[in-house]
């Protein structure tokens, strides 16, 4: 129960004022597999967009050159592309095509940053769970097998 108050009277997190980082005060009352799928479709979304504005900027004989009928993988032809886009006098801003790359880039350190905010949790929620387990052993602590009993407290008889 604790724990549940917690939740809902903490807030998830704080913004600094100059709103360029957010800090998670309650990291486990947010569903981090669901953001981090939310942002694997606007990666996705992104990186379709990138693809298909690039491939429709290239002229056939540039599109040739890559052996297909469908866009390629900007993230996998890179410097193909890019040097494919210089040499037909940038038909796509750079600044647009690097908006969308750090975008993309932003998006999956998000992922990355999310899993490893998961992780840590686990293992947190592993020390304590053995810490607790220590603790009870060391003094005594049971239930007596009823999950909804209080604790009771095991002393030594003395003689």
């Amino acid at each position: 129960v604790p724990m549940q108050v917690w939740r809902l009277v903490l807030p998830l997190a704080h913004v600094s004022n100059d709103k360029k980082r957010i800090t998670l005060i309650n990291p486990q009352a947010v569903n981090l597999d669901a953001y981090k799928e939310k942002l694997e479709q606007a990666i996705k979304s992104y990186e379709r967009r990138l693809n298909l504005i690039i491939w429709r900027a290239l002229s056939r004989e540039e599109r040739d050159k890559f052996e297909q009928e469908e866009s390629v993988s900007y993230m996998e032809h890179k410097e193909a592309l890019l040097q494919a886009l210089e040499n037909l006098g940038w038909p796509v801003s750079y600044d647009d095509v690097t908006l969308l790359e750090d975008e993309i880039l932003a998006g999956l350190t998000y992922i990355q940053q999310a899993s490893d905010l998961q992780e840590a949790a686990k293992k947190e929620i592993q020390r304590t769970s053995v810490s607790h387990i220590n603790h009870s052993k060391m003094v005594g602590c049971t239930s007596r097998g009823d999950p909804n009993a209080s604790p009771v407290l095991n002393f030594p008889k003395t003689v």
